[in-house]
């Protein structure tokens, strides 16, 4: 049973006529919805509501995987300016590496910042990389640990806000936990009492279980279907909560996505390559001692990674073996790009040598035991079956939906990159981001954002 949380001190609370008194912002993260989905969501009560404001195709940022791109969903940056590179932080031998939970590790400005300074309240629910803000006032971030339930809820605790620890104390009972944890009922309960209890300026809320039924189910299947279902009504709890606190008419409300999804045909390790070229060590248990490379798993991308205390050869040693992959038709990697091509055609950067392209389907994995390759066919294929993490403008882009009062009605547009998502939530705002690698879609503003025009 769940409990509400007692309303806060608003002894502070900024007077009539300050920056509070500026236009609402919600926004709701369905992870993995994509523009082919529309249809389907037009049919189901509460996506509708926000479909009937205006939406169109949004091309996610390289890596195409969570949390670069809501990352740049609220600094309007890519990768190479916000420096969140991938889901997981780089732990060569973790069979379980630890994500970029920490928002301290944003290097650029985020809209949670630019709020602050202008005396807007913020809140967020499970939106990735928002643990221990040191700007967000109400933070229930996206943290988990996957020793079990009790272990998660004291690290959720501890990288929330002050604030945010007495919705995880209210609302705890309603995270679920089978062979992982469950999110999205806890995410929603918490969403409607922060509206209801401290009716933050900007609210931004996260919702995976689209995206988890995919990549256990394939890209659409029943599963996936319920799982929309299941959104939809967790969207409807979240807009009537808007209405019935009184402020759904100042609230400008937005859906969006961070990546498609592609079938997996293959799950490709290729650091047990590396480890019979002598590159990863292992030790007489089978686990890595030392390597002089990496291959870092992006889902269908990875990033190369030589050891700064690898000896001067290794460079050229590993490139070398990486040239040979590229044409042995039976390792599955289409191509490999030097890092400062990556930098030049897609915004990104990182401590590593390049990025491996995986043929069509295939998804990399960071383990090291077992054989290099899994087919879906094999008898032990136990992996995912729907994977992301490939190039922005391959398969499948994601969805950016809005309405409200300062949203054309009945409105579409052919495509936006997810940075400018971030600037049309900061004009929207009236706040401005000082650097961006996006901005505002003003096809879908009553008021068209002249001077951030796409």
């Amino acid at each position: 049973m769940t409990r509400t949380v007692p309303t806060a001190d608003t002894s502070s609370t900024p007077p009539a006529g300050s920056p509070r008194d500026s236009r609402r912002l919600v926004v709701i993260s369905v992870d993995a919805m994509s523009v082919v989905d529309v249809p389907f969501a037009r049919t189901l009560p509460n996506f509708s509501r926000v479909l009937a404001g205006s939406w169109g195709s949004a091309e996610a940022i390289y890596p195409t995987v969570t949390y670069p791109n809501h990352t740049s969903q609220t600094t309007a940056r890519t990768a190479a300016g916000h420096g969140i590179y991938a889901n997981e932080l780089v732990q060569p031998g973790s069979r379980r590496p630890d994500w970029f939970w920490d928002a301290r590790a944003i290097a650029a400005p985020t809209i949670f910042d630019l709020a602050a300074a202008q005396g807007l309240t913020s809140a967020t629910v499970g939106w990735p990389v928002t643990g221990w803000s040191p700007s967000i006032d109400i933070a229930v971030p996206e943290i988990w640990d996957p020793a079990g339930l009790e272990a998660t809820l004291a690290v959720l605790r501890d990288a929330a806000s002050e604030r945010g620890r007495a919705y995880v104390d209210a609302h705890a009972a309603e995270i679920g936990w089978d062979s992982k944890h469950r999110f999205g009922q806890f995410n929603t309960a918490v969403a409607v009492d922060m509206i209801r209890t401290d009716a933050p300026d900007v609210l931004f809320v996260h919702l995976v279980d689209v995206d988890s039924a995919r990549h256990t189910t394939g890209r659409f299947t029943p599963e996936v279907r319920e799982a929309f279902e299941r959104v939809d009504g967790w969207i409807g709890e979240i807009l009537d909560a808007l209405e019935e606190s009184g402020v759904a008419e100042d609230a400008n409300v937005a859906i969006v996505s961070d990546h498609g999804h592609v079938e997996v045909g293959r799950c490709l390790r290729a650091n047990n390559l590396l480890v019979q070229e002598g590159l990863v060590r292992l030790d007489d248990s089978g686990e890595v001692a030392s390597w002089d490379a990496w291959v870092h798993g992006c889902g269908l991308t990875g990033q190369l990674h030589l050891n700064p205390e690898a000896e001067e050869s290794a460079q050229d040693r590993v490139l070398d073996l990486v040239d040979r992959w590229v044409a042995d038709p039976e390792i599955p990697i289409a191509a490999f790009h030097p890092l400062a091509d990556m930098r030049e055609d897609y915004g990104y950067s990182g401590p590593f040598l390049g990025v491996l392209e995986g043929t069509s389907g295939t998804n990399f994995q960071n383990l090291w035991e077992g054989r290099s390759l899994y087919g879906r066919f094999d008898d032990d294929y136990t992996f995912l079956l729907s994977q992301h993490g490939h190039l922005p403008e391959q398969d499948i882009q994601a969805v950016f939906a809005m309405v409200g009062p300062d949203i054309v009605e009945g409105g579409k547009f052919s495509r936006c990159t997810v940075p400018d998502e971030a600037a049309t939530f900061a004009h929207l705002l009236g706040l401005q981001f000082p650097e961006a690698d996006g901005a505002a879609v003003s096809e879908i503003l009553r008021e068209p954002a002249l001077s951030l025009a796409r």
